[in-house]
């Protein structure tokens, strides 16, 4: 029983030490500007984003973060106020070393009658656009992912610099060691133990 109880100790200290919290800001900089016909070098769209890699699979997903702050809107906060008249959230997101950061975020509103709204949305890689709407106007503005936008990452936190695929082969080497050590000592307990 005592090498169940240790093996799942052990188990559970591994996973718990895979799970931990990344912390990284980011800034889109340089999109094509459709309403002023030209590409604008330093335009900017920064954010920041926080979640626990809670699956191991070295990609954190939309359900695994715990903010997502694109300029100063969190859309992973403001999902929970929600309604029929507005929607705010982070539609979808990935970010893995390999694969990089790619997002969709959205806040829109109307009133009741659908006279007035508005609305923000981002997706990476291709627009960032906003519109509003009323009974005497409309204006949008679209700005463009091109070529020459470029994305610059940081780690908020010391030591996180990329998200592992996998799990690092030290700590699954104490892992294994480990269980072994404990299988070694519960051998040599039986062996001591048995009549003779």
């Amino acid at each position: 029983m005592k090498f169940i109880v240790s093996a799942a100790a052990l188990l559970l200290a591994s996973t718990l030490a895979h799970a931990q919290t990344s912390h990284w800001g980011f800034s889109y900089t340089g999109f094509y500007d459709q309403e002023a016909g030209a590409f604008l070098p330093d335009m900017r769209i920064d954010g920041s984003f926080t979640g626990v890699d809670a699956d191991g699979d070295g990609v954190l997903e939309r359900g695994e973060l715990t903010s997502l702050l694109v300029d100063t809107k969190d859309y992973v906060a403001c999902a929970a106020s929600s309604n029929a008249y507005y929607h705010c959230d982070a539609d979808s997101f990935t970010f893995s070393a390999e694969s990089g950061l790619a997002f969709s975020v959205s806040e829109t509103s109307s009133d009741p009658e659908g006279l007035y709204g508005g609305g923000h949305l981002v997706t990476t890689g291709q627009l960032a656009y906003d519109y509003q709407f009323n009974p005497y106007a409309n204006a949008e503005h679209h700005l463009y992912w091109t070529d020459a936008t470029v994305l610059t990452m940081t780690s908020a936190l010391g030591g996180t610099e990329s998200v592992p695929a996998v799990p690092e082969a030290p700590a699954w080497m104490m892992l294994l060691a480990g269980v072994g050590g404990v299988g070694l000592w519960r051998r040599r307990g039986s062996q001591r133990i048995r009549p003779g």
